[in-house]
Order: C-alpha cells, then structure tokens, then sequence
C-alpha cells in the first residue's frame, strides 16, 4: 500500500505553503505515478464490464459542491473574498463542459466528443442539516486552523472540510497567477482493505482533521487567480482549471497518462479515443502531431492546453468517469447526498381526505406498486418531485392486474424523501414515500 505523507507544521505561514509549487507548469494534480496504477485499472476495468455502456445513458449525475473561498480579510465581493456570480462562474463552466452544452465554448462536434451526464451544484444542506448556499468564507487572517504543508488541498484542509463522502469539497487558494493552477485528490478501489499499489493518505500525528478522518480526506483545489471566468490577463482565465481538476478527480488521468508532467510514447491514459502523446500541450499549437502521426488532440480538457483551445471529453473517457462514479469510495455516495436537496419540505402538497390510491412499501428500495380505484381507469406513468417541489422525472407503470401497478424503473439518483403524483379521475394524489 502506498503512503502519501503530508507534514503537520508547528508555525508557518499559509502563503508560503500555497507557494510551494513548481513555476511555468499549468497544473500540479494528484495522479498516481507510474507503476501504482495497474491495480487500479485492473479493477475499473472489471467494473466497467460489469456496467456496461452505453453513451446515450439518460441518467444525468448530480455531484453536491462546496466551494471554500480562503481569502485575506477582504470584504465580500473583492480579492480573493468573491461575489456570488464569480463563484457560480465556476460551476458553471463545469456544466458546460461536462454536458457538451450546445451554444457554449463546452461544445464540440467531434465525433469522439461524448455528452459526460454529469452536472455539478451547490450544496442545499450543510453538515448539520441547515440550508446553505453551498459556499464557506475563510478568511485565513483569523481563523483557526491546522498549517498542512504540502500543496494546494493540504492547505485547504487546513482550515475546513465537509464530509467528503456527502460532499465535493472545492477550495479557492490565494496564490501567485501561473503558479500551480490546481490539484484534485484520485480516486480509489472498492476493495477492503487496499491493497498494495493503492494510496492511503497519512497526516503524521493526526488521526482526523476538522472532524474528517485523514485517510477520506478528498477534493480539489483551484488557484484563486484562475477561478472561474476571471479578468486575468493569463492563459487560464476562463474556468477550464475547475474541468481539468474534477477530471482527476473523476478517474481522468492526462492525456499522455499517468506521469506528472511529461512521459513518453509507451504512456497510455486508458482512453481508445484520445490520440496518444509524449508530452504536455501549451498554448493552442494548430499542427501538433500525435506519436501515431495523427492530430494531437489539444483541445482535451485532460490536456495541459490554454483554456480558450479546451472544449471535449471523449467517449472513453466519459465511460471511465461514470463507473469511478457509480463504483469509488466517497464518489457512488455523492449521488445519494443529502447535500443534493433542501433540508425541509416546502412543497405544498394537498391533503385529501381520502385518499383513493395507495402506494407501497413504505420505506422502499427500488420498486413501488401504486394500487387505483377501477373508475380510475388506466395510468400509464407517475411523477416524482423532491420535496423543494423540483421535478425528478416520470416513471412508467406496468400494470399487473386488479388495478395494481408496478414501476418499471426508477431513476437512480433520488432523495431520501420524494413525493409521488399519481393522476386520477382528472385530478392527482400526492403520496410521501421514504428510500431505505
């Protein structure tokens, strides 16, 4: 099993371990280096056959965000301390480019080019249950905190962390423009416990850090200069550091495989679809070539390229997020997060008197009957909200006698509580039911 070691400093100033990073180089991203990762891929490798694929998969992942904005003292809304909009920039580069949105700089028509199913949003409730707007002010001037040494996320973790199994903890770090855009934690097996070739992150002298323990530790990091649409005049200006880094943190490694900067030839980042290269990408070169002679493809976000070049994910890489994501430690158990939805029932649902349907079990686990009055004649869906009132989907029904239905497939992303629609005699009835 390898170790990854942060050191735990008595005194030191924050700014000096933000500085800590290598000049002139794009990203500094947690891979594993190379002779770590077959493990690894031998697993993802038995669970995407296991899977399946398909590209035209309709289930849409949502993974819950918490942004920490680490500032000096600034007032809100200036320096590092940023308004609302520059942080929902952010994300909302992120949506773009995972979803391939059409009429944004996160489209391509590249026949490779894949539609990730895969969106990203503010938390809607904290750790403690509260409401929240997804985003922690740090001002690193007065605030407590543990002085990590290391990089980027080592001192993010310093001051603050949300459960990583419930949440993706994003930090915003105050550094030097150009200097160590970014930095993402990689996922990892399944398997308990890990095995050799695996990464289990040591803190020495600590066993937890803000309530978390030190091997979940997780999350990615983001230079404050580059977060986001930025008015910068920098290469990295337009939020592709975000894409890049949740590409690492999704199972991505770079597009010439998993050594840090520069490999060779025989690298291979486990993608079919992405022409093979020895090295980084800078700037926006229009002629580069591959090692098999074809187009380098330097528009990929897993490449090291200016942020105006980046616009695609490809197929195989698509395929490999989805299955980190329904498979990876503090990954699968992001879609089921109560950071996803509201703490408290806003919707105003109607209470009749009677109730002429009935749906059961209540809990359930991935089916429901709905049970109809026969006047009620035939019903061939139902509707699902989470209980803000936001629509989940419709579900189709598949009748199975004496006016009982069945569902026939439920999405697979759904709150703890949803509210069920059911349409009858021109009107609806509204049911409460409990996920176990």
């Amino acid at each position: 099993m390898k170790r990854i070691k942060i050191s735990a400093l008595i005194s030191l100033v924050v700014i000096q371990c933000i500085s800590a990073q290598s000049v002139d180089q794009r990203q500094d991203c947690l891979v594993k280096d190379p002779g770590d990762f077959e493990f690894f891929e031998s697993w993802l490798q038995s669970k995407s056959v296991q899977r399946g694929y398909s590209i035209t998969s309709d289930v849409i992942y949502r993974i819950p965000v918490v942004v920490h904005v680490l500032h000096m003292g600034d007032p809100m809304g200036e320096g590092f301390n940023f308004s609302e909009e520059q942080i929902h920039s952010q994300i909302e580069v992120m949506n773009q480019d995972f979803r391939k949105k059409e009429g944004t700089s996160g489209y391509n028509e590249h026949p490779d080019g894949a539609d990730a199913g895969i969106e990203f949003i503010l938390a809607k409730t904290s750790p403690d249950g509260e409401p929240t707007n997804g985003i922690v002010r740090i001002d690193m001037t007065t605030s407590d905190h543990l002085n990590l040494s290391g990089d980027l996320l080592a001192v993010g973790w310093s001051f603050n962390v949300w459960d990583p199994h419930e949440y993706l903890n994003v930090y915003s770090v105050p550094s030097i423009p150009d200097f160590g855009l970014g930095y993402a934690r990689f996922p990892i097996t399944d398997l308990i416990p890990l095995p050799d070739g695996q990464e289990e992150l040591i803190i020495p002298g600590f066993e937890t850090v803000h309530g978390v323990a030190v091997r979940d530790l997780d999350g990615i990091a983001i230079n404050a200069n580059h977060f986001g649409r930025v008015d910068l005049e920098s290469s990295y200006n337009l939020g592709r550091t975000g894409t890049h880094e949740a590409g690492h943190f999704l199972g991505l490694y770079h597009t010439w495989g998993p050594a840090k900067f520069e490999g060779t030839c025989n690298g291979d980042d486990f993608c079919e679809d992405t022409p093979p290269t020895s090295d980084l990408t800078t700037g926006c070169p229009a002629n580069k070539l591959a090692c098999d002679g074809s187009k380098a493809m330097i528009e990929n976000y897993m490449d090291y390229s200016d942020d105006a070049c980046m616009n695609i994910f490809t197929r195989d890489q698509v395929k490999r997020m989805r299955t980190v994501l329904e498979n990876s430690p503090r990954r699968k158990s992001l879609l089921t997060s109560k950071g996803l939805f509201p703490p408290d029932p806003v919707l105003n649902i109607p209470e009749p008197i009677v109730q002429q349907t009935s749906v059961y079990p209540n809990p359930f686990e991935d089916q429901l009957f709905i049970h109809m009055p026969e006047k009620a004649g035939l019903t061939e869906n139902i509707e699902l909200y989470d209980l803000s009132g936001y629509y989940l989907g419709k579900v189709s029904l598949k009748p199975v006698g004496n006016q009982t239905y069945h569902t026939t497939r439920l999405p697979g992303q759904l709150p703890k509580t949803i509210i069920i629609k059911v349409p009858v005699e021109n009107k609806a009835e509204w049911h409460r039911v409990i996920r176990k």
